[in-house]
């Protein structure tokens, strides 16, 4: 069965997920992602990344991201590529009003990861750009996350380039971006605890390898946007705020 679609009612305007294809609902999979550590030899990818547990940093871009959202001139539209996470949405609601769309696109990218085995000529990309029902230049502001660490330079160019045709002039995304290439076996949650607190949140997933784009080729990916801030957190993260200009 396809995930339900939630709507989620609060201070915003309107909190919506999509509904998913019927292999991108994990379920019961997640109790066997804990037990997992490198996978077989031929398919492994080593060293994995020790859980690093719970860490928290300063964030001095999600603030300028909000206050740029805040200051459109209309009812602002936020897409969230990450899951639901109570605390930001809390956040989110206090701060803004506005129409917040979550898509959680790592869920995506797990049930691929999955089954890519068993299905090899499936497209990521086409499956990560049909997630979205909102038309061109439609987005006032779009968290990424750490979404780009996980995707193929193919996949990266073209998912990049349908953030950008979301995105109204003016329009925001944020991202993180890693510095190290590594084995990992887990993605993160990050959770505002406020406006300037953000807490890495480690959850399971199967092993996989994680890029680190130079800053050079991130300023390539996002081309029509102009990079407004770019901090290197304690996490060995770029947080990078970018920005629509026509």
């Amino acid at each position: 069965m396809p995930r339900s679609h939630r709507v989620l009612e609060s201070a915003l305007s309107s909190i919506s997920t999509p509904e998913r294809e019927p292999y991108a609902h994990i379920g019961s999979s997640v109790t066997k992602m804990y037990k997992w550590g490198a996978r077989k030899s031929g398919n492994s990818i080593q060293p994995l990344t020790p859980d690093p547990g719970y860490t928290t940093a300063r964030s001095v871009v999600i603030p300028r991201f909000l206050s740029a959202v805040a200051n459109r001139p209309h009812q602002p539209v936020i897409v969230d590529l990450g899951p639901v996470i109570g605390s930001n949405l809390s956040l989110f609601s206090k701060r803004l009003s506005c129409k917040f769309y979550i898509q959680d696109l790592f869920a995506d990218i797990e049930a691929y990861a999955q089954r890519r085995e068993r299905a090899p000529a499936t497209n990521l990309a086409d499956l990560l750009t049909s997630r979205f029902p909102q038309p061109p230049r439609s987005v006032d502001g779009i968290l990424c996350w750490d979404l780009f660490d996980y995707l193929d330079p193919s996949t990266g160019r073209i998912f990049a380039s349908k953030l950008t045709e979301l995105l109204k002039t003016g329009g925001m995304l944020h991202g993180l971006f890693s510095t190290t290439p590594t084995g990992v076996a887990h993605y993160t949650r990050f959770v505002l605890d406020t406006e300037d607190s953000l807490r890495h949140q480690p959850y399971p997933a199967t092993p996989t390898r994680r890029s680190a784009l130079a800053t050079r080729d991130i300023h390539l990916l996002f081309g029509d946007l102009e990079v407004t801030d770019l901090v290197l957190l304690k996490s060995a993260t770029r947080e990078t705020l970018f920005r629509r200009r026509r």
